[in-house]
């Protein structure tokens, strides 16, 4: 794979976790209807996000690294 096809696919990767991110709220609402599960869905939302937000970074670095050389 050429550094231009790893670079697309980073941003691609990043575009989806976008995706993902922006509906995160929605995904979690089956979730949060489950009575057995009252109070875990905040710490499982906040979870998910700081683990896309990271994820998205991460790609963003190694994208950053890949247009340098």
């Amino acid at each position: 794979m050429g550094t231009e096809e790893a670079i697309k696919k980073l941003e691609t990767s990043n575009q989806g976790l976008k995706v993902i991110l922006d509906n995160l709220d929605e995904q979690l609402k089956a979730i949060r209807a489950d009575p057995k599960l009252t109070g875990m869905v905040d710490d499982l939302e906040t979870l998910f996000y700081a683990y896309l937000k990271t994820w998205m970074k991460s790609n963003n670095e190694i994208i950053d690294i890949l247009k340098e050389k």
